[in-house]
């Protein structure tokens, strides 16, 4: 959501139409007039998201799609004419696949649809986060409501300053991070690493602090439910003052997490609210 990435998608806009949209060799689907040529790989297959709607249908619980699903449907089932019904409101295919079905499948792409948000790396805007946009609109030329709603393109990952690379050993997994860190410690030090396209950094003392941080607070929520020796009367000038400075950073917490900015999010939602609690104690 960021000035520069909308300049970037601007400037890919003015120079695309000079980009080869096929090649003579790779992987792809062949240009339908002349299958001597392959679609350029980065722009093909840029409405699979919408195959995210159905595909708990017709995967039958594994990634290659090899077990039974559903549906009882087959992949040599899934004709154009069947993708034409589900996907672009085309008249009844003539397949074996009973109405029910498909009228089904139909019901859970119309219902997902359109896709609200692409997140995806800044180096993906001039190639095929534009494509995507391009031929959601070509798909779907007269239903504004099937558009990509919003992407958001964001930067790297550093680990603790430095680039990920297997070769320098300098690489961590989610699940290793997840061992090492817990999953609470992991979203608190990827919130702290950065919003920006600028490039996070994932900083592993900032991830050991937060476990700690984290523990500690835990505790205090425990001893402040266990004591019995809390007064329940009418609140002070300074109970409102900390009841409104609370609202104020909920508010402002969601301010944020709409606009996907976690660090602020962290900021306001965590360290500013545990300040305005420390005040408060004084």
């Amino acid at each position: 959501y960021t000035d520069e990435v909308k300049k970037n998608f601007n400037s890919t806009l003015d120079w695309l139409k000079e980009h080869a949209c096929s090649r003579t060799y790779g992987l792809g689907s062949k240009l339908p007039w002349d299958e001597s040529w392959l679609i350029e790989s980065l722009s093909d297959s840029t409405i699979y998201m919408s195959y995210y709607t159905v595909a708990h249908l017709l995967q039958g619980g594994t990634l290659k799609g090899t077990g039974p699903n559903a549906l009882s449907i087959t992949a040599d089932q899934m004709t154009p004419e069947v993708w034409d019904y589900i996907l672009l409101a085309g008249p009844a295919p003539k397949t074996t696949i009973p109405m029910a079905s498909l009228d089904k499948m139909k019901r859970e792409f119309e219902y997902w649809y359109p896709l609200d948000l692409r997140v995806s790396g800044k180096d993906l805007v001039p190639n095929h986060l534009t494509y995507a946009v391009y031929n959601h609109v070509a798909m779907w030329p007269e239903s504004k409501d099937k558009w990509i709603q919003g992407i958001r393109a964001n930067g790297h990952l550093l680990l603790n300053s430095e680039k990920m690379s297997k070769s320098t050993g300098n690489f961590m997994t989610l699940t290793d991070a997840i061992d090492a860190f817990s999953a609470d410690g992991m979203r608190l030090a990827l919130a702290d690493s950065g919003d920006s396209v600028e490039d996070a950094n994932f900083v592993s003392g900032t991830a050991d602090a937060a476990i700690l941080r984290l523990y500690t607070l835990v505790e205090w929520v425990k001893e402040v439910l266990a004591d019995k020796t809390l007064r329940d009367d009418v609140d002070t000038f300074h109970d409102k003052v900390f009841g409104n400075e609370m609202n104020l950073k909920l508010k402002e917490t969601g301010d944020n997490y709409e606009k996907l900015l976690f660090k602020e999010a962290l900021k306001t939602g965590f360290f500013e609210m545990q300040g305005a609690r420390d005040k408060y104690r004084e």
